[in-house]
Protein backbone atom coordinates (compact mmCIF):
# COMPACT_ATOMS: atom_id res chain seq x y z
CA UNK A 1 0.00 0.00 0.00
CA UNK A 2 0.96 3.64 -0.90
CA UNK A 3 -0.28 6.69 0.27
CA UNK A 4 -0.55 7.64 -3.15
CA UNK A 5 -3.15 5.02 -3.80
CA UNK A 6 -5.35 6.43 -1.41
CA UNK A 7 -8.64 7.97 -1.87
CA UNK A 8 -8.03 11.09 -0.29
CA UNK A 9 -4.07 11.74 -1.91
CA UNK A 10 -4.03 15.06 -3.06
CA UNK A 11 -7.35 15.93 -2.75
CA UNK A 12 -9.75 18.82 -1.56
CA UNK A 13 -12.00 17.45 1.07
CA UNK A 14 -15.73 18.80 2.61
CA UNK A 15 -15.32 18.32 6.52
CA UNK A 16 -17.88 16.19 8.21
CA UNK A 17 -19.93 18.65 10.06
CA UNK A 18 -23.21 17.85 11.97
CA UNK A 19 -26.45 18.73 10.99
CA UNK A 20 -24.80 20.58 7.84
CA UNK A 21 -23.59 17.44 5.86
CA UNK A 22 -26.59 16.61 4.49
CA UNK A 23 -26.78 14.75 0.79
CA UNK A 24 -27.62 18.28 -0.65
CA UNK A 25 -24.64 19.76 0.58
CA UNK A 26 -22.29 17.14 -0.04
CA UNK A 27 -23.66 17.39 -3.71
CA UNK A 28 -23.45 21.18 -3.92
CA UNK A 29 -19.74 21.13 -2.79
CA UNK A 30 -19.23 18.29 -5.52
CA UNK A 31 -20.77 20.71 -8.06
CA UNK A 32 -18.13 23.09 -7.21
CA UNK A 33 -15.36 20.95 -7.20
CA UNK A 34 -14.82 19.04 -4.31
CA UNK A 35 -12.92 15.46 -4.86
CA UNK A 36 -13.87 13.45 -1.61
CA UNK A 37 -17.30 14.58 0.92
CA UNK A 38 -17.61 13.25 4.25
CA UNK A 39 -21.14 12.86 5.56
CA UNK A 40 -22.22 14.02 9.33
CA UNK A 41 -21.38 11.51 11.99
CA UNK A 42 -24.05 9.10 11.92
CA UNK A 43 -24.12 7.05 14.97
CA UNK A 44 -23.29 3.18 14.47
CA UNK A 45 -25.90 2.03 16.81
CA UNK A 46 -28.55 3.29 15.21
CA UNK A 47 -27.44 2.43 11.32
CA UNK A 48 -26.72 -0.77 12.83
CA UNK A 49 -30.53 -0.97 13.17
CA UNK A 50 -31.53 0.91 9.74
CA UNK A 51 -33.50 -1.11 6.28
CA UNK A 52 -31.82 0.34 3.32
CA UNK A 53 -34.87 0.97 0.48
CA UNK A 54 -34.11 3.22 -2.94
CA UNK A 55 -36.06 6.23 -3.45
CA UNK A 56 -36.46 8.11 -6.56
CA UNK A 57 -36.22 12.23 -5.64
CA UNK A 58 -38.19 14.13 -8.37
CA UNK A 59 -35.35 16.53 -9.35
CA UNK A 60 -32.18 14.33 -8.97
CA UNK A 61 -31.08 11.98 -11.47
CA UNK A 62 -29.47 9.23 -9.47
CA UNK A 63 -31.65 6.66 -7.43
CA UNK A 64 -31.19 7.56 -3.63
CA UNK A 65 -30.29 4.92 -0.67
CA UNK A 66 -31.99 5.77 2.46
CA UNK A 67 -31.29 4.42 5.36
CA UNK A 68 -34.11 4.21 7.74
CA UNK A 69 -35.99 3.32 11.10
CA UNK A 70 -39.14 2.96 11.60
CA UNK A 71 -39.40 4.14 15.29
CA UNK A 72 -42.29 4.01 17.32
CA UNK A 73 -44.28 6.96 17.70
CA UNK A 74 -48.01 7.54 19.63
CA UNK A 75 -50.09 4.67 18.15
CA UNK A 76 -48.12 4.06 14.85
CA UNK A 77 -44.18 4.24 13.44
CA UNK A 78 -41.98 7.08 12.29
CA UNK A 79 -40.26 6.77 9.32
CA UNK A 80 -36.83 8.53 10.18
CA UNK A 81 -34.10 8.68 7.17
CA UNK A 82 -30.36 8.10 9.31
CA UNK A 83 -28.35 8.41 6.34
CA UNK A 84 -29.11 9.07 2.48
CA UNK A 85 -26.95 8.88 -0.38
CA UNK A 86 -26.87 7.97 -3.79
CA UNK A 87 -27.33 4.53 -4.86
CA UNK A 88 -23.50 2.55 -5.86
CA UNK A 89 -23.47 -0.36 -7.87
CA UNK A 90 -21.26 -2.67 -9.64
CA UNK A 91 -22.19 -1.43 -12.99
CA UNK A 92 -22.03 1.93 -11.44
CA UNK A 93 -18.36 1.64 -10.49
CA UNK A 94 -17.61 0.28 -13.75
CA UNK A 95 -18.20 3.31 -14.73
CA UNK A 96 -16.26 5.16 -12.43
CA UNK A 97 -14.01 7.65 -15.01
CA UNK A 98 -17.13 8.96 -16.46
CA UNK A 99 -18.89 9.50 -12.93
CA UNK A 100 -16.16 11.05 -11.24
CA UNK A 101 -16.44 14.42 -13.32
CA UNK A 102 -20.46 14.57 -11.92
CA UNK A 103 -19.71 13.01 -8.39
CA UNK A 104 -17.54 13.02 -5.77
CA UNK A 105 -16.60 10.02 -3.48
CA UNK A 106 -18.62 10.24 -0.27
CA UNK A 107 -17.05 8.68 2.98
CA UNK A 108 -19.87 8.15 5.68
CA UNK A 109 -18.10 8.94 9.14
CA UNK A 110 -19.60 6.66 12.25
CA UNK A 111 -19.28 7.74 15.47
CA UNK A 112 -19.16 4.04 17.11
CA UNK A 113 -17.16 3.14 20.67
CA UNK A 114 -17.43 -0.71 19.88
CA UNK A 115 -15.87 -2.76 17.37
CA UNK A 116 -18.78 -5.08 17.20
CA UNK A 117 -21.17 -2.14 16.34
CA UNK A 118 -19.13 -0.78 14.22
CA UNK A 119 -18.92 -3.43 11.64
CA UNK A 120 -22.69 -4.14 12.29
CA UNK A 121 -23.01 -0.23 10.73
CA UNK A 122 -20.16 -1.06 8.10
CA UNK A 123 -22.09 -4.06 6.51
CA UNK A 124 -25.55 -2.09 6.50
CA UNK A 125 -24.13 0.93 4.27
CA UNK A 126 -21.06 -0.43 3.15
CA UNK A 127 -22.10 -1.00 -0.89
CA UNK A 128 -23.27 2.92 -1.35
CA UNK A 129 -20.04 4.26 -0.50
CA UNK A 130 -16.49 5.08 -0.95
CA UNK A 131 -14.88 5.06 2.32
CA UNK A 132 -15.53 5.16 6.51
CA UNK A 133 -14.41 7.18 8.29
CA UNK A 134 -13.73 6.42 12.36
CA UNK A 135 -14.59 9.79 14.35
CA UNK A 136 -12.13 9.80 17.10
CA UNK A 137 -11.83 13.52 17.87
CA UNK A 138 -15.19 15.53 18.02
CA UNK A 139 -15.08 16.94 21.30
CA UNK A 140 -19.13 17.85 21.64
CA UNK A 141 -20.67 16.30 24.56
CA UNK A 142 -22.78 13.81 22.97
CA UNK A 143 -20.08 12.34 21.50
CA UNK A 144 -17.42 12.59 23.98
CA UNK A 145 -20.33 11.01 26.81
CA UNK A 146 -20.89 7.97 24.23
CA UNK A 147 -17.60 6.94 24.07
CA UNK A 148 -16.80 8.02 20.93
CA UNK A 149 -15.40 10.81 19.27
CA UNK A 150 -12.27 12.46 21.39
CA UNK A 151 -13.21 10.22 24.03
CA UNK A 152 -11.31 7.16 22.21
CA UNK A 153 -8.18 9.82 21.79
CA UNK A 154 -7.76 8.49 25.50
CA UNK A 155 -8.86 4.86 24.18
CA UNK A 156 -6.60 4.51 21.40
CA UNK A 157 -6.56 0.06 21.64
CA UNK A 158 -10.47 0.44 21.38
CA UNK A 159 -9.84 2.77 18.54
CA UNK A 160 -7.55 0.54 16.87
CA UNK A 161 -9.87 -2.29 17.51
CA UNK A 162 -12.81 -0.77 15.74
CA UNK A 163 -10.85 0.46 12.85
CA UNK A 164 -9.68 -3.82 12.21
CA UNK A 165 -13.47 -4.45 12.97
CA UNK A 166 -14.90 -2.23 10.26
CA UNK A 167 -11.88 -2.95 7.94
CA UNK A 168 -12.36 -6.81 8.30
CA UNK A 169 -16.28 -7.16 7.94
CA UNK A 170 -16.13 -4.31 4.70
CA UNK A 171 -13.46 -6.05 2.68
CA UNK A 172 -14.13 -9.22 3.23
CA UNK A 173 -13.28 -11.46 0.56
CA UNK A 174 -17.04 -12.05 -0.44
CA UNK A 175 -17.73 -8.36 -0.02
CA UNK A 176 -15.07 -6.96 -2.18
CA UNK A 177 -16.12 -9.99 -4.88
CA UNK A 178 -19.89 -8.54 -4.55
CA UNK A 179 -18.83 -5.52 -5.64
CA UNK A 180 -16.51 -6.39 -8.41
CA UNK A 181 -13.29 -6.08 -6.52
CA UNK A 182 -14.05 -2.57 -5.33
CA UNK A 183 -13.13 -2.35 -1.48
CA UNK A 184 -13.89 0.09 0.83
CA UNK A 185 -11.48 2.14 2.04
CA UNK A 186 -11.30 2.93 5.91
CA UNK A 187 -9.77 6.42 8.07
CA UNK A 188 -9.94 7.83 11.14
CA UNK A 189 -10.24 11.58 11.82
CA UNK A 190 -8.40 12.77 15.04
CA UNK A 191 -6.92 16.27 16.94
CA UNK A 192 -3.47 17.02 18.51
CA UNK A 193 -2.76 16.19 22.11
CA UNK A 194 -0.65 18.54 24.56
CA UNK A 195 2.57 17.65 22.41
CA UNK A 196 3.37 16.19 19.04
CA UNK A 197 5.07 13.40 20.51
CA UNK A 198 2.12 12.82 22.50
CA UNK A 199 0.33 12.53 18.83
CA UNK A 200 2.27 10.42 17.32
CA UNK A 201 2.35 8.14 20.14
CA UNK A 202 -1.32 7.86 20.44
CA UNK A 203 -1.22 6.94 16.70
CA UNK A 204 0.91 4.51 16.97
CA UNK A 205 -0.73 3.10 20.01
CA UNK A 206 -4.24 3.02 17.51
CA UNK A 207 -1.91 1.39 14.60
CA UNK A 208 -0.98 -1.46 17.19
CA UNK A 209 -4.29 -2.34 18.26
CA UNK A 210 -5.23 -2.40 14.45
CA UNK A 211 -2.57 -4.59 13.61
CA UNK A 212 -1.70 -2.50 11.32
CA UNK A 213 1.23 -3.22 8.74
CA UNK A 214 1.76 -2.04 5.06
CA UNK A 215 1.46 -5.58 4.07
CA UNK A 216 -1.90 -6.04 5.92
CA UNK A 217 -3.38 -2.72 6.36
CA UNK A 218 -6.62 -1.53 8.37
CA UNK A 219 -6.66 1.87 6.96
CA UNK A 220 -5.17 4.12 4.45
CA UNK A 221 -5.61 7.96 5.94
CA UNK A 222 -5.64 10.14 8.79
CA UNK A 223 -6.86 13.55 8.99
CA UNK A 224 -5.43 15.36 11.50
CA UNK A 225 -7.49 18.57 13.03
CA UNK A 226 -5.00 21.07 14.00
CA UNK A 227 -6.36 21.97 16.98
CA UNK A 228 -6.91 20.24 20.44
CA UNK A 229 -10.43 18.81 21.50
CA UNK A 230 -10.35 21.91 23.98
CA UNK A 231 -9.67 24.54 21.33
CA UNK A 232 -12.63 26.52 19.96
CA UNK A 233 -12.86 26.93 16.45
CA UNK A 234 -12.38 30.26 16.24
CA UNK A 235 -8.70 29.91 18.22
CA UNK A 236 -5.95 29.98 15.90
CA UNK A 237 -4.92 25.97 14.48
CA UNK A 238 -1.69 25.16 15.92
CA UNK A 239 -0.11 23.93 12.71
CA UNK A 240 3.26 23.86 13.35
CA UNK A 241 2.68 20.91 15.99
CA UNK A 242 0.36 19.74 12.81
CA UNK A 243 3.26 19.29 11.07
CA UNK A 244 5.96 18.07 13.84
CA UNK A 245 3.70 15.08 14.06
CA UNK A 246 3.32 14.45 10.65
CA UNK A 247 7.40 15.03 9.61
CA UNK A 248 7.92 11.98 12.75
CA UNK A 249 4.82 9.95 10.76
CA UNK A 250 7.00 10.22 8.04
CA UNK A 251 10.29 8.83 9.54
CA UNK A 252 8.56 6.13 10.95
CA UNK A 253 8.07 2.73 9.48
CA UNK A 254 4.48 1.74 11.40
CA UNK A 255 3.27 4.81 9.33
CA UNK A 256 4.20 3.77 5.95
CA UNK A 257 1.61 4.03 2.96
CA UNK A 258 -0.76 6.35 5.42
CA UNK A 259 -2.15 9.13 3.73
CA UNK A 260 -1.82 12.26 5.61
CA UNK A 261 -5.36 14.84 5.70
CA UNK A 262 -4.55 18.51 7.40
CA UNK A 263 -8.06 19.86 8.77
CA UNK A 264 -8.35 23.27 10.51
CA UNK A 265 -8.84 26.61 8.92
CA UNK A 266 -8.46 25.62 5.54
CA UNK A 267 -10.13 28.36 3.54
CA UNK A 268 -10.03 27.51 -0.27
CA UNK A 269 -8.74 24.56 -2.74
CA UNK A 270 -5.93 26.87 -3.22
CA UNK A 271 -4.98 27.80 0.41
CA UNK A 272 -5.33 23.61 1.10
CA UNK A 273 -2.78 23.15 -1.45
CA UNK A 274 -0.50 25.79 0.17
CA UNK A 275 -0.90 25.03 3.72
CA UNK A 276 -0.31 21.05 2.92
CA UNK A 277 2.97 21.69 1.17
CA UNK A 278 4.09 23.92 3.89
CA UNK A 279 3.50 21.50 6.73
CA UNK A 280 4.01 18.16 4.69
CA UNK A 281 0.35 16.54 4.45
CA UNK A 282 -1.22 15.10 1.41
CA UNK A 283 -4.30 16.21 1.25
CA UNK A 284 -6.70 19.06 2.75
CA UNK A 285 -10.48 19.07 4.29
CA UNK A 286 -11.88 22.06 4.40
CA UNK A 287 -14.88 22.50 7.01
CA UNK A 288 -16.02 26.40 8.14
CA UNK A 289 -15.02 27.85 4.42
CA UNK A 290 -17.14 25.11 2.74
CA UNK A 291 -20.22 25.95 5.12
CA UNK A 292 -20.00 29.17 4.36
CA UNK A 293 -18.97 29.80 0.60
CA UNK A 294 -19.45 26.16 -1.61
CA UNK A 295 -17.61 27.52 -4.39
CA UNK A 296 -14.56 27.79 -2.01
CA UNK A 297 -14.04 24.25 -3.95
CA UNK A 298 -13.24 26.01 -7.13
CA UNK A 299 -10.20 24.67 -9.39
CA UNK A 300 -9.67 27.79 -11.45
CA UNK A 301 -9.31 30.99 -9.49
CA UNK A 302 -10.13 29.76 -6.14
CA UNK A 303 -13.62 31.27 -5.19
CA UNK A 304 -15.17 33.82 -6.88
CA UNK A 305 -13.83 37.43 -6.15
CA UNK A 306 -15.87 38.15 -3.48
CA UNK A 307 -15.20 35.10 -1.16
CA UNK A 308 -12.87 36.19 0.69
CA UNK A 309 -14.74 39.54 1.80
CA UNK A 310 -17.44 37.04 2.61
CA UNK A 311 -15.28 35.02 4.88
CA UNK A 312 -13.75 38.29 6.35
CA UNK A 313 -17.05 39.73 7.03
CA UNK A 314 -15.98 42.99 4.94
CA UNK A 315 -18.45 45.40 3.46
CA UNK A 316 -18.73 46.51 0.04
CA UNK A 317 -20.09 49.80 -1.04
CA UNK A 318 -21.26 48.03 -3.98
CA UNK A 319 -23.78 45.41 -1.87
CA UNK A 320 -21.55 43.31 -3.99
CA UNK A 321 -20.88 40.85 -1.43
CA UNK A 322 -24.34 40.81 -0.14
CA UNK A 323 -25.31 39.77 -3.17
CA UNK A 324 -22.85 37.12 -3.77
CA UNK A 325 -23.61 35.99 0.00
CA UNK A 326 -27.29 35.35 -0.88
CA UNK A 327 -26.55 33.74 -3.79
CA UNK A 328 -25.00 31.10 -2.61
CA UNK A 329 -27.19 30.57 0.38
CA UNK A 330 -30.01 30.51 -2.64
CA UNK A 331 -27.99 27.34 -4.24
CA UNK A 332 -28.02 25.90 -0.64
CA UNK A 333 -31.84 26.30 -1.01
CA UNK A 334 -32.11 24.46 -3.87
CA UNK A 335 -29.99 21.66 -3.70
CA UNK A 336 -31.37 21.15 0.23
CA UNK A 337 -34.94 21.09 -1.49
CA UNK A 338 -34.27 18.45 -3.98
CA UNK A 339 -31.92 16.30 -1.85
CA UNK A 340 -34.47 16.43 0.97
CA UNK A 341 -32.46 17.76 3.56
CA UNK A 342 -34.68 18.12 6.85
CA UNK A 343 -35.64 21.68 6.87
CA UNK A 344 -34.64 22.73 10.50
CA UNK A 345 -31.05 22.14 9.23
CA UNK A 346 -31.32 23.86 6.27
CA UNK A 347 -31.95 26.51 8.95
CA UNK A 348 -29.42 25.75 10.95
CA UNK A 349 -27.08 26.09 8.04
CA UNK A 350 -28.01 29.78 7.69
CA UNK A 351 -27.89 31.21 10.90
CA UNK A 352 -24.44 29.91 11.12
CA UNK A 353 -23.44 31.33 7.82
CA UNK A 354 -25.11 34.89 8.26
CA UNK A 355 -23.01 36.24 10.50
CA UNK A 356 -19.81 35.92 8.42
CA UNK A 357 -21.19 39.07 6.02
CA UNK A 358 -22.14 42.30 8.27
CA UNK A 359 -24.30 44.00 5.16
CA UNK A 360 -26.26 40.37 6.34
CA UNK A 361 -26.38 40.12 10.11
CA UNK A 362 -29.77 42.33 9.86
CA UNK A 363 -31.64 39.50 8.42
CA UNK A 364 -30.81 36.88 11.06
CA UNK A 365 -34.29 38.58 12.52
CA UNK A 366 -35.90 37.51 9.62
CA UNK A 367 -33.74 34.08 9.60
CA UNK A 368 -34.62 33.45 12.79
CA UNK A 369 -37.89 34.63 13.09
CA UNK A 370 -39.83 34.32 9.72
CA UNK A 371 -38.43 31.26 8.07
CA UNK A 372 -40.34 28.47 9.81
CA UNK A 373 -40.71 26.17 6.71
CA UNK A 374 -38.97 25.52 3.27
CA UNK A 375 -42.40 27.73 1.80
CA UNK A 376 -41.19 30.77 3.77
CA UNK A 377 -38.01 30.74 1.91
CA UNK A 378 -39.81 31.81 -1.34
CA UNK A 379 -39.84 35.50 -1.18
CA UNK A 380 -37.00 35.82 0.79
CA UNK A 381 -34.43 34.25 -1.60
CA UNK A 382 -36.72 36.40 -4.23
CA UNK A 383 -37.44 32.86 -6.46
CA UNK A 384 -38.48 33.21 -10.18
CA UNK A 385 -41.28 31.51 -11.53
CA UNK A 386 -39.22 28.29 -13.00
CA UNK A 387 -37.42 28.01 -9.51
CA UNK A 388 -40.66 27.99 -7.50
CA UNK A 389 -42.01 25.26 -10.02
CA UNK A 390 -38.69 22.96 -9.24
CA UNK A 391 -39.22 23.65 -5.50
CA UNK A 392 -43.04 22.70 -5.96
CA UNK A 393 -41.81 19.69 -7.30
CA UNK A 394 -39.72 18.50 -4.50
CA UNK A 395 -42.39 18.02 -2.03
CA UNK A 396 -42.36 15.50 0.16
CA UNK A 397 -43.93 14.11 3.03
CA UNK A 398 -43.45 13.31 6.44
CA UNK A 399 -44.99 9.67 6.93
CA UNK A 400 -46.63 8.04 10.06
CA UNK A 401 -47.06 4.27 9.20
CA UNK A 402 -49.76 2.09 10.66
CA UNK A 403 -47.27 -1.14 10.84
CA UNK A 404 -43.93 -1.42 10.22
CA UNK A 405 -43.36 -2.50 6.79
CA UNK A 406 -41.84 -5.75 5.84
CA UNK A 407 -38.99 -4.54 4.70
CA UNK A 408 -38.14 -3.47 8.51
CA UNK A 409 -37.95 -6.81 9.46
CA UNK A 410 -35.35 -7.53 6.86
CA UNK A 411 -31.59 -7.20 7.26
CA UNK A 412 -30.48 -4.21 5.47
CA UNK A 413 -28.14 -5.88 3.50
CA UNK A 414 -30.68 -7.01 1.09
CA UNK A 415 -29.90 -7.07 -2.66
CA UNK A 416 -30.33 -3.49 -4.11
CA UNK A 417 -33.44 -4.71 -6.41
CA UNK A 418 -35.25 -6.01 -2.71
CA UNK A 419 -34.83 -3.10 -1.07
CA UNK A 420 -36.16 -0.30 -3.71
CA UNK A 421 -39.24 -2.85 -4.38
CA UNK A 422 -39.48 -2.12 -0.32
CA UNK A 423 -38.85 1.34 -0.59
CA UNK A 424 -42.49 1.46 -2.74
CA UNK A 425 -44.19 -1.34 -0.86
CA UNK A 426 -43.60 1.07 2.34
CA UNK A 427 -44.80 3.95 0.47
CA UNK A 428 -47.75 1.89 0.07
CA UNK A 429 -48.69 1.33 3.14
CA UNK A 430 -51.33 3.14 4.70
CA UNK A 431 -50.43 5.69 6.14
CA UNK A 432 -52.18 7.93 9.57
CA UNK A 433 -50.85 10.74 9.05
CA UNK A 434 -49.03 12.58 6.08
CA UNK A 435 -47.53 16.36 6.76
CA UNK A 436 -45.77 18.26 3.81
CA UNK A 437 -41.99 18.54 4.86
CA UNK A 438 -41.80 22.25 3.77
CA UNK A 439 -45.61 23.50 4.16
Amino acid sequence: MRAEESIFYQKTILAPMVRVCSPGFRALCGAHGADVVFTEEVVAAKLATCQREVVHYPTVDTPMAEYVSYDPFKNSYKRSVVLSTPVRSVTTYGRRKAECVAAPRTVLQLGVADPVCGAAAALVCGDDIDGIDINMGCPKKFSVQNGFGAALMKRPEVGGSILRAVHDAINSDARVEARGGRRIAVSLKTRLKDTAEGTVEMLRAVLKAAQHTPARPALHAVTIHARTPDQQSEQAPLYDRASEVARACRADAAFEGICLVLNGSVLSRQDGEAKRALYGFDGAMIARAALEDARCFHREGGALPEASAVRDGEEQSTGGTEEYAMAIMKELFLYSMRYRTLFNNFKYHLTRAFPVVKSLKPLMTNVQLDLRSYADCYEFFRLTAEEKALVDSCAYTTELFAEKPASALKPASSPPEASERDGEQARKLARVETAKAFA
